[in-house]
């Protein structure tokens, strides 16, 4: 059974939007659960195709560390649990596939890539989507989507996106069932025009939400005030964005009671991997 619960989901929105809880146990929000949600996802987030073959009983605990290492490294990328929520979102309720991590960019030194959070690829009917995903893990719903909107604006112009791509592109696994497809669209010869036809961006806002941290358990005052709050955070986010982006925007949010009581119970957990 899945952690993360859709609380609220509107598709008929443009952007679509979902926001997505943990709700509270003994009177408290489930930070804990989440920190151990967050780690259950590192060896899928963090490791190639070939890597995750090689999983059996023998290594398990060995690439489960080595996940670990490269996914939060030194700990000085505070943002590293979005990017890792907004892989097992996108895996959990939408089926993708992944692409590449950005993880397998990072230097020895374990310098920050800046790129795309997530690039995944998803079916649809018969065409396949490229996923290109935005993390963004905050105290300030604000301060995210003023972030936020400034990556939208800057990852999708077209000399960047080329860029990226060619990045990309010499990154996917031989062995990746769309790779053949996936480097079509990803070379310069491809008009972008087709490949914004095909680009899906989630964009995943973890954030400090005054409605769970005034609650200790669910209850319909609860998810009426919850819902009110994502609703209007849907309408700051809107606003901040480009309305004439070429590509399909989804917007999932998950407020926090605190994120700093997300982060310690991180910490805690983190420890048995290192």
């Amino acid at each position: 059974m899945a952690l993360l619960s859709a609380s609220v989901h509107d598709p008929s929105l443009s952007p679509s939007l979902m926001a997505l809880t943990v709700d509270y146990e003994l009177k408290s929000w489930r930070a804990s659960a989440l920190a151990t949600h967050v780690v259950d996802w590192v060896l899928d987030f963090a490791l190639r195709r070939s890597e995750r073959a090689m999983l059996t009983p023998g290594r398990a605990t060995e690439l489960a560390r080595r996940a670990v290492k490269i996914t939060f490294g030194n700990g000085n990328d505070r943002g590293v649990p979005g990017e890792v929520l907004l892989h097992a979102v996108c895996r959990q309720f939408f089926g993708s596939d992944t692409v590449i991590n950005k993880v397998w960019f990072k230097t020895a030194s374990n310098d920050t890539y800046k790129g795309f959070d997530a690039v995944h690829c998803v079916h649809e009917g018969d065409e396949l989507q490229l996923w290109l995903g935005e993390a963004k893990f905050y105290k300030s719903l604000t301060s995210a989507i003023r972030s936020v909107a400034t990556d939208l604006n800057e990852h999708l112009d077209q000399d960047y996106l080329r860029s990226e791509f060619a990045l990309i592109a010499d990154k996917i696994d031989d062995d990746h069932p769309h790779g053949d497809e996936l480097r079509r669209l990803m070379h310069p010869n491809t008009s972008l025009d087709e490949v914004f036809d095909r680009i899906v961006v989630p964009v995943f806002v973890a954030y400090e939400s005054t409605v769970t941290a005034a609650h200790d358990h669910v209850c319909a005052e609860y998810r009426e005030a919850l819902e009110a709050e994502v609703r209007r955070a849907w309408i700051k986010f809107g606003n901040a964005i480009d309305s004439n982006l070429a590509v399909t925007v989804r917007l999932f949010l998950l407020p926090m009671a605190s994120k700093k009581a997300l982060t310690d119970a991180l910490d805690e957990e983190l420890t048995r991997w290192r």
